[in-house]
C-alpha cells in the first residue's frame, strides 16, 4: 500500500531549496528570453543590419537559454516530487508545505518553453545547413561544365531565406505572449509561498 509522503525535515528542506532555485531559474529563463527577443531600430543601423545582427545573436545565445528551461524545469519538477503525484500532498490541504496547482501548471508551461526552444534550435540548425549548401550550388553556377536546376534551387534557397528572420521574430512574439500566462502562474507561487 503506498503511504503519502512523510513530511521529514529533509524532504521540507528540500522542497524550500528546489522552490527557491526553481524561482530563481525562472527570473533568468524570463530575462534571458528578453535579450533574445529583437533590438529597437537606431539612427546608427538600418533595419537590415539590425535583423542581420539580431539573427546572429540569436544563434549564439538560444543554446544559453535552452540549459536555463532545461535547469529550471529540473528544479520545478523536483520542487513537486514530479512523477510522485500521488505522494504529495496539495496546497488545500497543507498551506505551509502543500504544492499549489499553479506549481504543476508551471512545470507543463516549462516544458513547452523547452520544446518551442528546441525547434528553434533545429530550424537554426537546419537554416545554417540549407545557407551552406546554398554557398556551395552557388560556387558550382561559376563552374561552366555544370547546368540544369541549380539556379532554380539557389532563387528558391534565396527566397527562403529572406523570410527566415520574419518567422523567428513571430516565434519570438508567440513565446513573449506565453510568458504573459507564465509570469502571472509564477507570481502566484511567489505570493502564496513562504519559505525561510
Amino acid at each position: 500500500m503506498i503511504t503519502p509522503l512523510h513530511h521529514s525535515d529533509y524532504t521540507l528542506k528540500n522542497r524550500a531549496f528546489n522552490c527557491r532555485m526553481r524561482n530563481r531559474y525562472y527570473e533568468e529563463v524570463y530575462y534571458a528570453f528578453r535579450a533574445l527577443l529583437p533590438a529597437d531600430s537606431t539612427a546608427d543601423s538600418t533595419g537590415e543590419e539590425l535583423d542581420q545582427a539580431w539573427f546572429q545573436n540569436l544563434s549564439k545565445e538560444v543554446r544559453r537559454y535552452e540549459r536555463l528551461i532545461t535547469t529550471c524545469l529540473e528544479y520545478a519538477q523536483a520542487a513537486i516530487f514530479y512523477g510522485k503525484a500521488d505522494y504529495a500532498t496539495l496546497y488545500s490541504k497543507d498551506k505551509r508545505w502543500g504544492i499549489l496547482q499553479e506549481e504543476i501548471f508551471l512545470v507543463h508551461f516549462l516544458q513547452e518553453l523547452l520544446s518551442t526552444i528546441r525547434y528553434i534550435i533545429a530550424r537554426l540548425d537546419t537554416d545554417k545547413m540549407l545557407h551552406d549548401w546554398s554557398t556551395s550550388m552557388q560556387d558550382m553556377k561559376t563552374k561552366p561544365v555544370r547546368d540544369g536546376f541549380v539556379s532554380s534551387i539557389q532563387e528558391k534557397l534565396t527566397a527562403m531565406a529572406a523570410t527566415t528572420i520574419d518567422e523567428f521574430k513571430d516565434l519570438l512574439k508567440h513565446l513573449l505572449d506565453r510568458f504573459q500566462i507564465g509570469n502571472t502562474l509564477f507570481g502566484t507561487v511567489q505570493e502564496l509561498q513562504n519559505f525561510y
